[in-house]
């Protein structure tokens, strides 16, 4: 076989060839084990040129509302001229006698799955050892392609499939009995009562963009929401920060929840007294505390992410990925085409991240920049609008996006402004709820967003 010999052509590769004869021969007897054999594996992950010839021949009769048994599996065999390959109708006729009578189906399966994945990986390596003795290898590419085989090889994404009606009214109506008894939609909550009203919070498996001009404060309110998350609902929060280090991202919350002025954190100008010293203290507790995990990576790929968002769903739970920001993601491997332009390029991350969502079924929060269209539409006297058209570099993300968020703040485009220490959050886009704007404080020196009825007390 040609995967043997890739390796080492006298040494056969991890299979189990009982298991494989044992379900063949179980399909045969009954075509009803075909149904659950067939949602796990496949023909190909069978190790025996000859197993996955019937296996596919079996796969096909039953796919056509065909009986498959001997008779049926070998005449198909036959007509393909493979019948005399796999051994003829003496080989097909010894499978069913060799079924152990109390048959363990899904043990065998599991069985044939594991040795086949194992398969894979091997081959997956031996292709590193190919690719690296190359003159123009590039570790990263590699590294890359590694980690898209594993995953695959892993089959870690969610087996979907259709589910009956029956089942999600059941689940539907419960939902909405919840909702009209406690008024709880079950999404994330920011910590910023007008925008919870209007969203019911941050939804899982939706895609969730802060979109911004730079200096509007983006990570400042992402960070703000994921922090009050973190501490005050006890949330797994997942925190990519491409752009800013760990050290600066914790530093920022701690300013946010001590409410000691940033400056004083960053420079030492200005020495923190006792109460301070008590706030950080507390303030450092509470996150300490907390769920809240950073990957600070400063190049940082679309599959990479997933594999460390996956890894830590796996291992430490997780309610809310937050990506800052959507642009300085990368595009590496297979998914990345020479001629690509950038803004099919962000079409990928964007659809990857939506993917992601759905697939650990969490809220993901990534910040965006906006191009310069608002500031040319509009002015200091006009007031900067927006449209969904300024997402800097695709068209895509207003596409994948369920909410899109602009963030302005007027004193950032005009110093005379009467709306200092004033922030508009305009909801722009919202997929099962409506549009709208609403007004949050912002206190610059902390880096904090408030609700503006509380903006001088630390309820946000």
């Amino acid at each position: 076989m040609a995967e043997t010999s890739e390796i080492n052509s006298n040494q056969a590769l991890p299979h189990d060839g009982f298991a494989e004869k044992a379900i063949l021969g179980a399909m045969l007897i009954d075509n009803n084990y075909a149904n659950f054999v067939f949602s796990e594996i496949n023909s190909d992950d069978f190790y025996r040129d000859s197993h996955k010839r019937i296996a596919a021949a079996i796969d096909k009769l039953i796919n056509s509302d065909s009986s498959a048994d001997l008779v049926t599996v070998g005449g198909l065999l036959e007509k393909n001229k493979e019948l005399k390959f796999v051994g003829g109708y003496e080989y097909l006729s010894s499978l069913p006698d060799g079924v152990p009578s109390s048959i363990n189906i899904e043990e065998y399966v599991h069985v044939v799955k594991d040795r086949s994945s194992l398969r894979k990986l091997m081959q997956a390596s031996m292709g590193v050892i190919k690719s690296g003795t190359e003159p123009k290898a590039e570790t990263q590419d590699i590294l890359t392609r590694l980690q898209e085989d594993i995953i695959k090889i892993a089959d870690i994404e969610i087996h979907g499939g259709f589910s009956p009606a029956s089942e999600v009214v059941a689940q539907t109506v419960d939902q909405i009995e919840r909702i009209q008894k406690h008024g709880d939609s079950g999404g994330l909550k920011t910590g910023f009562y007008e925008l919870d009203n209007m969203t019911g919070g941050f939804q899982k498996g939706d895609l969730i963009v802060i979109a911004a001009r730079p200096s509007m404060g983006k990570t400042a309110l992402a960070l703000n929401v994921a922090g009050n998350m973190a501490v005050k609902s006890g949330a797994s929060v997942g925190f990519f920060s491409i752009e800013m280090s760990k050290q600066q991202i914790m530093m920022r919350l701690l300013s946010t929840r001590a409410q000691i002025d940033m400056s004083a954190l960053v420079t030492g100008r200005k020495h923190l007294n006792q109460q301070e010293w008590r706030a950080l203290e507390l303030a450092a507790g509470e996150l300490g505390n907390s769920k809240f995990y950073i990957d600070d990576s400063p190049t940082l790929s679309i599959i990479e992410m997933k594999t460390r968002a996956r890894r830590l769903a796996r291992e430490k739970e997780l309610d809310i990925i937050f990506v800052d920001y959507l642009q300085l993601v990368k595009v590496t491997g297979d998914a990345l085409k020479r001629n690509d332009s950038r803004a099919q390029e962000v079409a990928i991350i964007s659809s990857s991240l939506k993917a992601i969502a759905k697939e650990l079924q969490v809220p993901m929060v990534a910040m965006a920049q906006l191009n310069r269209s608002p500031e040319q539409r509009g002015g200091k006297k006009e007031g900067v609008k927006y449209q969904l058209s300024d997402l800097k570099e695709s068209g895509a993300i207003e596409q994948d996006a369920d909410l899109i968020m602009f963030l302005h703040r007027e004193e950032q485009n005009d110093k005379e402004t009467e709306r200092k220490g004033e922030a508009d959050i305009i909801i722009a886009k919202q997929r099962n709820g409506p549009t709208g704007k609403i007004v949050l404080a912002f206190q610059d020196r902390y880096t904090k967003f408030a609700n503006m009825d509380f903006s001088d007390k630390d309820y946000s």
